[in-house]
């Protein structure tokens, strides 16, 4: 065998073991009693949202939350210098909706916006959610019950996607169906490692010790998920408390967003590198160095199926040639190339690997949407995932990888 074959299989033996590792800690946390608020002892919470020109989803976002079940909390909507129309818009609210404050500051930042808001919050827990985020009515009443346990220090939702409707769209949406297994997963083993910006509940006495979110990092809801861990505290996920996110409908949008966040994650990880070791249990040795494996080896197995495949393709069109086999207009030519692409890449063997883990995604994919209801065109946006999904991830990594290699600077937007 060839030295890329080692990789291929070494990938395809992590996977199989990390995949058995999360559904059996999964199991093991189905029967762990949870410590959880009574009706009668939820407290007042505080729900920030930080905006930057977000005038066509701000109003929304605000009725949204609203639109809650639960019955103590305020709602601090921090404009953050926008251009547009958005503090007009959400101080328009503010008569209909007696609980929500509508500030005004200069530009600083998500971090910096999230710190002043802190800051003027009257709740012992604070909820952070994005302008362009939607939540159930029962989501913060489902979260803030975790917060039960003094050791934890942060909820995550369940994030979902916002009526996907382009390609990409979908493919993220079952992205983020995996994730909620996942991510429940993780919770059982104490070793979450990023909770979603776009809405997720935090102790408030967290920030008090240990400070607030770091102005100038571009993923400032990864670093203080590390900082929690990196602190002994715990993270808990609640798989029933949906939310919904506008995800990036086109591809360079999608890698700008990815760039950003797969730049903040090696950059983060760097800051936070004592947490590798078994002192942080399973976060430490196993969940985080798995996940850095499976993103090499993803990288390194998209580029060479690629090229490979390329390579067998122009052998195949020398040797036609040679034999003065012609291929009939561009149209012909750029079907044979395809259907030979599609042809090659996917008769490896490793294909029946990949089959298998299709059949346990889909079971985790069952698992999220018994929790979060319903997902039109399910079947369809799993099917996009499974074929293109993991070109489009290596692609996003590539990128990310020669950005931070290179020392480029990466902005939010």
């Amino acid at each position: 065998m060839e030295f890329i074959d080692y990789i291929i299989y070494a990938s395809i033996y992590l996977g199989l073991i990390a995949t058995v590792f999360y559904a059996l800690s999964y199991s093991v946390f189905k029967k762990r009693k949870e410590l959880l608020f009574s009706d009668e002892e939820l407290p007042f919470v505080s729900v920030l949202i930080p905006a930057w020109n977000e005038e066509d989803t701000i109003q929304k976002t605000i009725e949204s939350i609203m639109a809650s079940n639960y019955k103590d909390f305020e709602v601090l909507v921090i404009d953050d210098g926008s251009k547009d129309k958005t503090f007009q818009l959400a101080k328009a609210l503010e008569k209909k909706y007696p609980r929500l404050k509508v500030y005004h500051k200069e530009n600083g930042g998500k971090a910096s916006a999230l710190n002043f808001g802190i800051e003027k919050s009257k709740g012992d827990f604070i909820f952070t959610m994005d302008a362009d985020t939607y939540v159930h009515p029962e989501s913060v009443n489902r979260m803030v019950r975790y917060f039960k346990d003094s050791k934890v220090m942060c909820v995550s939702p369940a994030m979902l996607v916002y009526k996907p409707k382009t390609i990409l769209q979908r493919i993220q949406q079952a992205e983020y169906l995996l994730g909620l297994f996942l991510r429940k997963a993780f919770s059982a083993l104490d070793a979450i490692f990023v909770t979603p910006g776009a809405f997720s509940a935090y102790r408030k006495e967290f920030f008090k010790k240990h400070g607030g979110y770091e102005v100038g990092n571009i993923t400032e809801d990864l670093e203080l998920a590390l900082r929690i861990q990196y602190e002994g505290y715990r993270i808990e996920n609640c798989p029933n408390a949906p939310a919904w996110t506008i995800a990036p409908a086109k591809f360079k949008e999608s890698l700008l967003q990815r760039r950003r966040w797969y730049h903040g994650w090696l950059k983060n990880l760097w800051k936070y590198r004592k947490i590798f070791g078994k002192k942080y249990g399973d976060l430490g040795s196993f969940v985080i160095p798995t996940a850095g494996l499976n993103i090499v080896f993803s990288v390194v197995v998209l580029v060479y199926a690629l090229f490979k495949t390329i390579s067998s393709i122009n052998t195949e069109l020398a040797f036609l040639s040679t034999v003065n086999f012609s291929l009939s207009g561009a149209w012909n030519i750029n079907l044979y190339i395809l259907e030979r692409f599609a042809f090659l890449f996917f008769s490896n063997p490793v294909m029946i690997f990949i089959i298998i883990f299709i059949v346990i995604f889909t079971v985790y994919t069952r698992y999220a949407t018994r929790k979060t209801g319903k997902v039109p065109g399910l079947l369809f946006n799993m099917f996009l995932f499974f074929v293109f999904f993991s070109i489009i991830f290596g692609f996003w990594w590539i990128v990310s990888i020669i950005y931070t290699a290179f020392h480029k600077n990466v902005k939010w937007r």
